[in-house]
């Protein structure tokens, strides 16, 4: 398991140093995280935080992974082709982690409680790490499939949010798991619950035509939560699946994002 793990992280290294960002473990409380950030930060713009999916979570349906280290880290391609100053990224808990950083690795938060109170305690104080050593100002957030449910449960807890924007993101737990016949995610929260606290965020949500995984119908379900009228935007892009092409295709839809969100808030 720590070869893998170890081997999976010198990829990811290599990966985040093609854009100058760089290691770091980070207390989150309850967890310690792995993250990369900018080597230099420019003070007053906002942070832009990348958040990883579940990961290696399962080795199939039915058995849970030993080490949910993913391998392949998304969100990370994304945030390398992300050109903004202030970028981090932010493994989810257990992931790429060793030794005595790996406290508090029960394979309940890559299962059941993969979304639960403390995951999103630990995300939210890393994230409060980077500002504060940044001077950033404000939050743009970017998760890719879980990573998009913990990006959004942490906007929902925060006033600084500019905008959450996700990729194959499970948006509503309740629908995923019904609608692929899983076990309902018992300790965890969903974001479809917090409709009412992300209303006002500007956000949105792009789903792969060809995501088995993650389909479109997920974001829809969580879309139609919110009032009429002040429905989020979701984006079907037609030939992705749940990994694939989604970083050959960011810088472009970091144009799109960045015109409509900026221009409409």
């Amino acid at each position: 398991m720590l070869c893998a793990c170890a081997t999976r992280r010198d990829e990811a290294e290599a990966l985040a140093a093609s854009r100058r960002m760089v290691p770091a473990v980070v207390d989150g409380g309850v967890f310690a995280l792995y993250t990369f950030a900018a080597r230099d930060f420019s003070a007053g713009m906002p942070l832009s935080i990348y958040i990883e999916g579940d990961g290696h979570a399962f080795i199939d349906r039915w058995h849970l992974s030993d080490d949910p280290t993913p391998r392949r880290p998304v969100a990370l391609e994304l945030a390398v082709q992300d050109p903004a100053p202030n970028i981090v990224y932010i493994a989810r808990p257990c992931q790429y982690v060793q030794g005595g950083d790996r406290h508090n690795c029960h394979p309940a938060y890559w299962s059941a409680a993969r979304y639960a109170e403390p995951v999103v305690d630990a995300v939210a104080a890393v994230i409060d790490h980077y500002l504060s050593v940044s001077h950033a100002r404000g939050l743009k957030l970017y998760g890719h499939s879980g990573g998009g449910a913990v990006a959004l449960l942490v906007a929902a807890r925060r006033t600084d949010a500019r905008r959450v924007v996700t990729v194959a993101g499970v948006l509503d737990t309740e629908a995923w798991t019904r609608n692929d016949g899983m076990t309902p995610l018992a300790g965890s929260l969903n974001p479809a619950d917090e409709a009412a606290l992300l209303a006002d965020i500007p956000q949105i949500h792009f789903a792969g035509g060809d995501d088995a995984v993650v389909p479109a119908a997920v974001a829809r379900s969580y879309a139609a939560r919110f009032p009429p009228g002040r429905h989020p935007a979701i984006r079907v892009i037609a030939a992705s699946d749940h990994t694939c092409c989604w970083a050959d295709r960011w810088p472009e839809l970091l144009r799109q994002i960045d015109a409509e969100l900026d221009e409409n808030h």
